[in-house]
């Protein structure tokens, strides 16, 4: 259980790295598409000593090597292709943190087209974290009152607007 634990933790670390690294390539000026085959492509070459030892049903036959090309072409380059786009247009931990909807999708996707069932408990992991999601990524009223702090001084009944989650426009009062 401890080494499950471990390699979990790997895990985390090494996709908050690509994510970081993907996400300081896109905004230094290079397109996603590129940043996105860039980060991939080292991936990738990090990961041929694990296919050279572990490998061997993948590659042993036809069906399973169309079934791996398929998996990595359709859904892995799609999926990818946007989450560069969404970091190209999102802060890299909102990116990372909306990404977190994706087993949620998966699993809805197994029941819906594979005809899986999902226990209890996995509808429950799935109101779970899009509830936490949904909470993460609101605004809150404090943002709104932080900026109009920091433009300046206001005016008493502004001042009680914003307490009251109110937008203001500057100088309306």
């Amino acid at each position: 259980m401890l080494l499950g634990v471990g390699l979990g933790f790997v895990a985390a670390t090494t996709y908050a790295l690509y994510a970081w690294a993907a996400h300081r390539l896109i905004t230094g000026g290079v397109p996603s598409r590129a940043a996105m085959g860039a980060v991939f492509g080292l991936g990738g070459l990090l990961l041929l000593p694990v296919l050279l030892a572990t490998g061997a049903p993948l590659v042993g036959s036809w069906p399973n090597a169309a079934v791996a090309t398929y998996m990595a072409v359709v859904p892995m380059f799609a999926g990818y292709a946007l989450f560069g786009w969404g970091l190209a247009h999102l802060p890299a931990s909102t990116a990372t943190t909306l990404s977190l909807l994706e087993p949620a999708v998966a699993a809805e996707l197994a029941v819906l087209v594979v005809g899986e069932r999902l226990p209890a408990a996995g509808w429950t992991g799935i109101t779970l974290v899009v509830a936490c999601l949904a909470v993460l990524t609101s605004p809150w009223p404090t943002t709104r009152r932080r900026k109009q702090q920091a433009r300046g001084p206001e005016t008493a009944d502004e001042s009680n607007d914003a307490m009251q989650g109110h937008l203001v426009r500057p100088g309306a009062a």
